[in-house]
């Protein structure tokens, strides 16, 4: 991922291969293809907008639609760490007339978007916008525009193969700022509405780079920063048994009794971490001498 200026500082850019991002994303959670796309979108944003952000604070993108895909959530850090979520994987309606994946039936257009910036205070800052299409591209856009009154391109794709393979995954977010000329206004929206598709885009060019030489066509780009986002959860042993810490005594006097060990397994990554009965136990007993 790249962060760039153009234009002598008149625009600002993040470009984003994600494609490995993606695919380890739609692995660990059996996704289908529209279901896939979705959650990559969202990776994508959220990666991009942890640019913005420093050291030690996260960011994290929440869609929730009317549709059969639930909530997605995509949290990520500025070095580059991005993990995500979806209540339901299995989701794959008909194709748009155009033959591309429908993503805004899947999400569905009656809904909000959420950016959550966690910024190391007592409560996060919180942006919240009503969904226009429910494609995540045009609602983050939508967002930019309305809750930080920022005009943006924003440009979100994920290409998935027949055997549900993410092939190519990326985007763009395109800012104009403050006191922009109307000769780079002009030029920029020129590039945007010439340039392929985000997804086509990202499998001709795979360097993020060469993303920003045809959308920055022109304007004199330079790269401020580069970042590799990967999927990284961040799920410890010790992190799954302060959940089990927050049960009730009865309901792990319920879980000993079974004689089966617990199993708590990351909502994120998948992965489980088992407890016998004689770690419950001891668990069960500090919580009753607390």
């Amino acid at each position: 991922m790249i962060r760039a200026i153009a234009a002598g500082g008149q625009v600002r850019a993040f470009a984003i291969d994600s494609t490995r991002l993606c695919e380890r994303a739609r692995r660990i959670h059996h996704a289908w293809p529209t279901a896939a796309a979705a959650l990559g979108r969202v990776l994508s944003a959220a990666a991009m907008l942890a640019a913005t952000i420093k050291e030690g604070e996260r960011l994290a993108v929440r869609v929730q639609g009317d549709g059969p895909l639930g909530v997605l959530f995509a949290q990520a850090t500025p070095d580059g760490r991005v993990r995500g979520l979806l209540d339901n994987a299995e989701i794959n309606p008909p194709s748009t007339p155009a033959g591309k994946l429908d993503v805004g039936r899947a999400v569905g257009r009656h809904g909000e978007l959420m950016v959550i910036r966690d910024l190391g205070m007592s409560e996060p800052y919180v942006g919240r916008v009503p969904l226009q299409t429910g494609e995540i591209g045009d609602d983050l856009a939508y967002y930019f525009a309305a809750s930080e009154q920022q005009p943006s391109a924003v440009g979100l794709g994920v290409m998935v193969q027949a055997d549900h393979r993410v092939s190519a995954a990326g985007g763009y977010i395109i800012q104009p700022l403050p006191g922009a000329s109307e000769a780079v206004l002009t030029l920029l929206e020129y590039n945007i509405r010439s340039a392929p598709p985000p997804s086509d885009l990202i499998l001709a060019h795979r360097d993020p780079a060469q993303v920003l030489d045809v959308l920055l066509d022109g304007m004199n780009w330079q790269e401020l920063e580069r970042t590799h986002p990967r999927f990284s959860c961040g799920c410890t042993r010790t992190k799954s048994r302060k959940a089990l810490t927050a049960l009730s005594p009865d309901d792990l006097r319920e879980m000993i009794a079974s004689g089966e060990p617990a199993h708590v397994t990351c909502d994120f990554c998948d992965r489980a971490h088992d407890f016998p009965s004689e770690e419950l136990a001891a668990l069960l007993a500090r919580k009753s001498e607390g």
